[in-house]
């Protein structure tokens, strides 16, 4: 006789008809013939053939000689090292399901795929985890993996495209230390600023002092050149002692020396992709180089309790006010074309802010100085001619005479002189080309002359001190200096009109870094520094083209 062979219609759907009878008679709880027992005592009742025929190590555990075959046979639980929601899910899954569970579960299930031999259990995990990991998840999973790279790969992948995000997440510094290793050398880290890496190296260092061992290491994974200068400056004095402190001087040492070599973008490139933005001063960033504030250039800049003062370059004159961050708050406080007691203000003039807020104008055609109060004009003083003005914090209002070389001081209605350039060694002599008064009282000038900065203490006006020196380009070099400004912790940022750049001198530092450079034919003309942003007025010599810019200063680094 012949063979008859018996098919499956549909074997696919024959296979789901049976899997789907074994979960409702496992639902139901029929026919089942085994108990597991999770860690807090709940028992689970399944199936010894379904058990063993999903897992080799069920196979070998409930059918063969082991003491829970035994323990099956009387009806005694056998006991899973897990919770309950994991041999919940972990029998959902055996039994045809798809469970759906928190991440501390997914992660206790790796553990149960790997102890009871279930691969393709554990690649679902997986598949499941990486479906949801954010960076908080993977800074978990990282914890608890053994083995499983790709997963590692992807979630080490996430912290670092979240890294400033991450780093102040409790679960960072449970990190290994080749874990931030291999985290920190990508090209591709999620950083606003280099400085982000170094503070996320130090607040893992934090926990334990026996992790400074690893400092000398990781630190070869920051990109120093691409931190600020004035931030390098300010780890070049940080305080830490041993091996490790000798590692991050000798680190930051370096890449002082290569910064001062470094005056153009176009001549380094910064190591993470998504640092675009350089400059010598200011390292790299995210950020771009500034922002258009207005659209008109101001000759002076000034600033009085968070709001700024500009003079406008148009023949009309005129000073506008905004606060800081807001340009719609733009007015003007000294309307264009304003004439007082008979004077055109639209002529050239100097002006300064006083302590209150009033504004001190010097009219130089007219040789007038003026005073606008809470809205009131007043006539200080009827013959007195002064340029590059400033008043400092106690209303001490300076000035230095028409040909730059006597700087003066108003005290009532008298003229006093603070220092006369002809009254100095050769090698001090200047001709002033800007002023700036700190609120310590401490007087800065640009000294036109011999391309520098000086600094006046009051107290001992004969001995001005060189504090910035600009190096001619050749013999015939003219160095225009247009404006200056000092910040409180002693930076001083000049515009320079022949080279079209701003500059900055660092406390201690004699040499400028170029902060930015202004595209032709445009130059800067005014700079003022307002909640560690930097304002310049850019124009050019028609003073028909240009605007005010804001660039972010970047942040001071703090680390303990």
């Amino acid at each position: 006789m012949g063979v008859v062979k018996v098919g499956q219609l549909d074997v696919a759907q024959h296979r789901a008809g049976i899997m789907q009878k074994l979960r409702k008679f496992w639902m139901e709880d029929r026919l089942c013939d085994v108990v597991l027992k999770s860690r807090d005592g709940t028992e689970h009742r399944a199936h010894t053939n379904v058990l063993s025929a999903a897992s080799t190590y069920f196979l070998n555990l409930l059918g063969g000689s082991f003491l829970e075959a035994d323990q099956v046979q009387r009806g005694e639980p056998v006991e899973i090292a897990a919770s309950k929601a994991a041999v919940s899910a972990f029998l959902d899954y055996i039994y045809d399901g798809q469970p759906e569970v928190p991440l501390e579960t997914a992660l206790e299930l790796l553990r149960l795929a790997e102890a009871y031999d279930l691969p393709k259990f554990a690649v679902a995990i997986e598949a499941g985890i990486n479906a949801s990991l954010d960076s908080t998840t993977a800074l978990q999973v990282l914890q608890e993996v053994h083995g499983l790279h790709a997963l590692k790969d992807s979630c080490e992948e996430k912290v670092a495209e979240n890294f400033e995000t991450c780093s102040q997440n409790p679960d960072f510094v449970k990190l290994s230390a080749s874990q931030l290793a291999r985290i920190l050398k990508r090209e591709d880290l999620g950083v606003s600023r280099e400085e982000a890496v170094f503070k996320g190296i130090f607040t893992w260092l934090s926990i334990s002092k026996d992790r400074h061992a690893f400092l000398g290491t990781l630190l070869q994974h920051v990109d120093f050149q691409s931190i600020s200068f004035e931030n390098l400056l300010r780890l070049g004095r940080f305080a830490l002692s041993g091996p490790s402190g000798d590692d991050l001087h000798r680190e930051v040492a370096a890449a002082l020396r290569v910064r001062k070599g470094i005056q153009s973008p176009d001549t380094f490139r910064p190591k993470r992709r998504r640092l675009q933005h350089w400059s010598p001063d200011w390292g790299a960033s995210v950020e771009a180089s500034g922002r258009e504030v207005f659209n008109f250039p101001c000759i002076y800049l000034r600033q009085h309790e968070g709001d700024i003062y500009g003079s406008s370059c148009s023949y009309n004159g005129g000073i506008c006010c905004w606060k800081h961050g807001d340009a719609s708050s733009m007015r003007y406080v000294v309307p264009e074309g304003t004439a007082v007691n008979g004077i055109n203000l639209a002529s050239s003039f100097d002006f300064s802010l006083g302590p209150k807020g009033e504004i001190l104008i010097s009219h130089h055609p007219n040789r007038r100085l003026l005073c606008l109060q809470d809205g009131s004009w007043d006539l200080l003083h009827g013959n007195i001619y002064l340029d590059c003005m400033f008043c400092s914090s106690d209303g001490v209002l300076y000035g230095v005479e028409e040909d730059g070389r006597t700087l003066r001081k108003l005290v009532g209605s008298t003229l006093q002189t603070v220092i006369a350039s002809e009254s100095l060694p050769a090698d001090l002599q200047f001709k002033v080309g800007a002023l700036f008064v700190t609120k310590k009282g401490m007087i800065y000038l640009s000294d036109e002359l011999n391309h520098r900065i000086l600094c006046i203490d009051p107290a001992d006006p004969l001995e001005p001190i060189v504090v910035g020196e600009i190096c001619p380009e050749s013999p015939e070099y003219a160095s225009r200096l247009w404006d200056l400004f000092v910040t409180e912790d002693g930076t001083i940022y000049v515009a320079e009109k022949e080279q079209r750049r701003v500059l900055a001198f660092h406390p201690g530092n004699v040499t400028p870094i170029e902060v930015l450079q202004c595209a032709e034919p445009l130059f800067p003309v005014a700079v003022l520094v307002q909640d560690r942003s930097l304002y310049v007025s850019i124009s050019d010599k028609e003073w028909s083209a240009g605007g005010i810019y804001e660039y972010p200063i970047p942040p001071e680094l703090q680390i303990e």
